[in-house]
Order: C-alpha cells, then structure tokens, then sequence
C-alpha cells in the first residue's frame, strides 16, 4: 500500500492512508450514535470518553494504570465498595475557545467511570493512589493468587480407543 496516492481536494498528492480512513469513519459512526443515543452534547462537543487501562501484577502488589492527559487529578475519584474499584473523572475543554475557531478537533472531553471487579481477598484498606505526568496509579496487596494447573480430560475408554486407532491410521 505505501506509495498509493489519491487526489487532494487542494491540488496536491498525498500518501493514501487507509487507517486514517477507518478513523474518520469511526468519528462519524461515533457523531452518529451520539447524537440518535444522546450521551453526546453537540454545543461544546462535550462527549462520553474511557481512558485507557492496564493491570497487572508486580512485587505482590495488584496494579492499575490509567491514562488521563488533560485530567486534573482535583476532577479524580477513586473509591473501592466491596470487590470493585471504580474511577471516575472528568476531563474539561478549555473554556473560551469557540467551536468556530476550530481547524480540527479530534479531543474528548467530559466525564468518564471505570470500574473492575478484583480478587476474592483484596486487602481494599490498603489501596493507594497517586497521580503523575497524566498517569493514575493505583497499588493494592494482590491476595495469594493459586496457581495454573493443567487439567486432564477424560474420555470414555472406547471413545479413547477409536481415537487412538485414528491417529495411528492417520500415522
């Protein structure tokens, strides 16, 4: 696909990207929905957004890691009730610039939640958070997790017979 070009309305060539056409299809899609399902306010273009999330574990510690550039860490709020971690915040457009003055906009804005189910035995009393360069952290004591196993699957034995007559056919 590199080097395919197509005509610009401009009268200049550019590199064909067709991922850049996926995304401008989404956009619409995304306008679309909003605007038949109403989670989007069209005037400040204020929309429903998610932040991106990884867990893992490290060092016996359950880790949560979501990225928030633009958030401040004043429009956050974790909390934990029962096994869930919710998440919750908001991220602002800048006040004073208009819709109009707008060359192009591809930023979300507006209120979001996050919500994950943890572990039977999360120590919830020892769950901290911290907030830097747009990253949320938040660290809990992972329980002692059992280890993966392999599980052997039984056969009735003249099923297991025909099998193995199979693959010595097949051999």
């Amino acid at each position: 696909m590199k080097g395919l070009m197509r005509w610009d309305p401009f009268r200049s060539m550019k590199q064909w990207d067709p991922f850049e056409e996926m995304r401008s299809m989404q956009h619409e899609m995304d306008r679309l929905f909003d605007r038949f399902l109403g989670t989007g306010v069209a005037s400040d273009r204020t929309m429903l957004w998610m932040p991106s999330v990884e867990s893992y574990t490290k060092d016996n510690q359950l880790v949560f890691k979501a990225e928030l550039p633009g958030v401040d860490p004043k429009d956050l709020d974790v909390s934990i009730t029962d096994r869930e971690l919710v998440i919750k915040g908001e991220r602002k457009a800048e006040k004073g610039a208009k819709e109009e003055t707008y060359l192009y906009r591809e930023i979300s804005y507006g209120s979001f939640e996050r919500r994950f189910v943890l572990p039977e035995g999360v120590k919830s009393d020892e769950l901290k958070a911290k907030f830097i360069n747009g990253i949320l952290e938040i660290t809990v004591p992972a329980p002692a997790m059992i280890k993966a196993r392999k599980i052997e699957i039984e056969t009735p034995k003249e099923e297991k017979k025909l099998i193995e007559t199979e693959a010595k056919k097949a051999a």
